[in-house]
C-alpha cells in the first residue's frame, strides 16, 4: 500500500488556474524551494498554468507554473507533483478563457415580491434566463434536484458572479441567506445591496461592509432613481447590452418604483402564532402529502416552513415551495402532514415563534425509503409527484 507524501505536512487547499480557463482545488504544499507539492494527477498541471494561494489575512498571492514536476512513484511512495513556480503580482488573463457572467440574487423567500419586481427589471434591459438566478421566480430559480450550496460553490467557481444583496430583516434571520451572503463573500465576488422598506444602512451586519453605497427602496425619491440608474449601466457594460433608450428606461424605472410601493403599502397579513392541526389520539398512519414534505426537505437543507405571504399561505421544503393552490383544501392537506410527520418524530420544531421545522435523523431516514422504494425522481415538481400517486 502506497503511502501519502504529505501525510506529515501541513497541506492546503489552493486554487488552480489552466491556461484553458479550466479551475480546480488542488491540495498540496507550497515549499521554500520555489515548489508546489502534490498527490492529486488527475489534474493536468502544465506550463503557464497558475495556482492562487489564500493566506489566513485575506491576502492572495499568485503562483505561474515554469514546469510541472511530474514525479513517477515508486513503491510505497505514490506518483505526485513537485510544481516548480514562480511568484506573480496579479492572476494571469488566458486569451478567450473569460468566465460566463451571472447575477444571483440572495434574498428572504419572504420578501420574494420585491426580488420578482427586480428580475422583471433585468429582464426589461435585456437580461435573459440564463443570465439570472433567483429561486423566488419561475425559470430563474435553482433546479429542482440540486443540493442547494453544493450548486452555489460551483456556480461561484465556474461564473463571474455579480451577486445582489436584497437586505431586510427577514434576510438576518434567515440562515440561509446568511449562509449564501459567506459563501459570495469568501469567493470575492462583485456585489450590491439593496436595501429593502423598513431596513436602513445601520442594520446591515455580517461580512458585508455596510460602508459600500448601497440602494435603498423607500429612499429619497431622486436618490433612487439615480442609484437604480447607476446600477442598470453597470449591468449593461457588465454583460455587454445593448443601450436602453432614455425615454424607455425612464419608463422602466418608474414601473419598477410604482411596483415597490404598491408592494410597500399593501396591508400586510397579521401574524398569528401557527398551531399544529389536531390527530385523533389514536391515528398514526402517514399521507402521501406528508411523505412528499419530508422528502423535499430532506433533498435540500433540511427544513420545512410556514409563510404567509402577499399572495396567501405557503408550504416550503428547502426552497421548494408544495402547494399547488390556495384552496382551503389544499392547504388543509399540508397543514395536516406537518402535524403528522411532528407526531411521528420525523421533525421537529427549531423556530422560536416562527413554523420552522427541521428533519431528524429518523426523518431522513423515512424520506430516504420512500425515495427509494417508489423510485422517485426528484427533478419533477411535488405536483408531479402527487398526481402520479392520485392516479394510481
Amino acid at each position: 500500500m502506497k503511502r501519502s507524501i504529505l501525510a506529515n505536512f501541513p497541506t492546503e487547499t489552493m486554487r488552480f488556474h489552466k491556461t484553458s480557463g479550466e479551475t480546480y482545488d488542488v491540495e498540496g504544499m507550497l515549499g521554500t524551494s520555489g515548489t508546489i507539492m502534490s498527490e492529486d494527477i488527475s489534474i493536468p498541471i502544465e506550463t503557464d498554468d497558475y495556482f492562487e494561494r489564500k493566506l489566513p489575512n485575506d491576502v492572495t498571492e499568485y503562483y505561474k507554473v515554469i514546469d510541472a514536476g511530474y514525479h513517477k512513484g515508486t513503491p510505497g511512495i505514490p506518483d505526485h507533483y513537485q510544481t516548480k513556480v514562480e511568484k506573480i503580482k496579479n492572476p494571469i488573463e488566458y486569451e478567450g478563457s473569460e468566465r460566463k457572467k451571472l447575477i444571483f440574487i440572495s434574498h428572504s423567500t419572504q420578501d420574494k415580491e420585491y426580488t420578482k419586481a427586480f428580475v422583471d427589471l433585468l429582464f426589461a434591459i435585456g437580461l435573459n434566463e440564463d443570465d439570472i438566478v433567483c429561486s423566488s421566480y419561475p425559470d430563474v430559480g435553482i433546479p429542482l434536484g440540486e443540493k442547494v450550496y453544493e450548486w452555489l460553490v460551483e456556480k461561484f467557481q465556474e461564473y463571474d458572479l455579480h451577486v445582489l444583496y436584497f437586505l431586510s430583516h427577514n434576510y438576518y434571520q434567515s440562515a440561509a441567506c446568511l449562509n449564501e451572503m459567506g459563501a459570495a463573500w469568501a469567493m470575492k465576488q462583485k456585489w450590491d445591496g439593496i436595501l429593502l422598506p423598513g431596513f436602513t444602512f445601520s442594520d446591515i451586519a455580517g461580512c458585508i461592509a455596510p460602508t459600500q453605497i448601497g440602494i435603498k427602496l423607500d429612499g429619497d425619491n431622486d436618490e433612487l432613481k439615480h442609484r437604480i440608474g447607476e446600477l442598470k449601466d453597470s449591468i449593461v457594460a457588465e454583460f455587454g447590452l445593448k443601450s436602453v433608450g432614455n425615454t424607455r428606461w425612464e419608463r422602466i424605472r418608474d414601473t419598477f418604483i410604482s411596483t415597490i410601493q404598491e408592494i410597500t403599502s399593501e396591508p400586510k397579513q397579521t401574524k398569528t402564532d401557527y398551531s399544529i392541526a389536531p390527530i385523533d389520539e389514536g391515528d398514526d398512519t402517514i399521507t402521501i402529502y406528508a411523505c412528499v414534505m419530508l422528502l423535499y426537505a430532506a433533498e435540500d437543507d433540511g427544513q420545512i416552513m410556514i409563510l404567509q405571504t402577499l399572495s396567501g399561505t405557503s408550504y416550503q421544503a428547502g426552497k421548494v415551495a408544495l402547494e399547488r393552490s390556495q384552496e382551503p383544501r389544499e392547504l388543509a392537506l399540508w397543514d395536516d402532514a406537518v402535524a403528522r410527520l411532528i407526531k411521528k418524530g420525523y421533525i421537529k420544531k427549531i423556530g422560536r415563534k416562527d413554523p420552522i421545522f427541521q428533519v431528524t435523523t429518523i426523518g431522513y431516514s423515512i424520506a430516504d425509503g420512500f425515495k427509494e422504494d417508489n423510485e422517485i425522481d426528484c427533478s419533477m415538481t411535488p405536483a408531479e409527484i402527487l398526481e402520479g400517486f392520485e392516479t394510481e
